[in-house]
């Protein structure tokens, strides 16, 4: 029910998390003692140097310049890139509609999602068999689709949570006046914990 991709989501996170590896390897580095301080700067030097060579053994256009300043700018925009298209892909698939009636020449009629999150989230909100509950709107095939997540306290039946559910939106159906697609997700308790009871209806 989401557009983000999962892939990116753990590279990311895989890159930012090496990152502040590094970062916390360098400060811890920098507070031990001096015999290793010292390896570390020996190394750092080292290291340095290696790369020096690299840029003088590959010059572009006269001393002073490495095509590999282009090959590492290159590689920072493309990252750049991926991850602003990662950023702008968050939260798709979310909708503030909940239903939209075609334009005519008396209007259009638009039905805000909060409109069925908030009446399907206090009806569920005081039921003994929750824990907790969340009501959403996604854009599913050019099509509105709520999404109704349950937490069932512990020894719970999914079954019984689903029919709770199900009987909610039933009656959310017959005061809306059409039948609303919806998935039902089901989680926790004792006996759900073995059982994830998800639906579509």
């Amino acid at each position: 029910m989401n557009s983000t991709n999962r892939g990116a989501n753990r590279l990311v996170i895989i890159v930012f998390g090496l990152v502040l590896v590094a970062l916390g390897a360098v400060a811890i580095l920098a507070a031990t003692p001096t015999v290793v301080r010292d390896t570390w700067v020996s190394g750092y030097a080292s290291t340095r140097s290696t790369l020096i060579s690299w840029l003088q053994q590959t010059p572009l256009n006269g001393p002073g310049t490495s095509w590999l300043w282009l090959v590492g700018l290159a590689a920072i925009v493309v990252v750049g890139v991926l991850l602003v298209l990662f950023i702008s892909r968050q939260g798709r698939g979310h909708t503030g509609v909940l239903y939209s009636q075609n334009p005519t020449t008396a209007g259009q009629t638009l039905v805000d999602a909060a409109v069925a999150e908030r009446a399907l989230g206090d009806s569920l909100r005081d039921r003994p068999e929750f824990v907790s509950s969340n009501v959403s709107t996604y854009r599913v095939s050019r099509q509105s689709m709520l999404k109704i997540s349950v937490t069932c306290r512990r020894g719970v039946s999914p079954r019984d949570a689903v029919a709770v559910v199900t009987a909610r939106l039933r009656a959310f159906d017959a005061l809306f006046g059409q039948s609303t697609p919806a998935l039902i997700q089901v989680s926790g308790g004792f006996r759900a914990r073995t059982t994830r009871a998800t639906r579509i209806g």
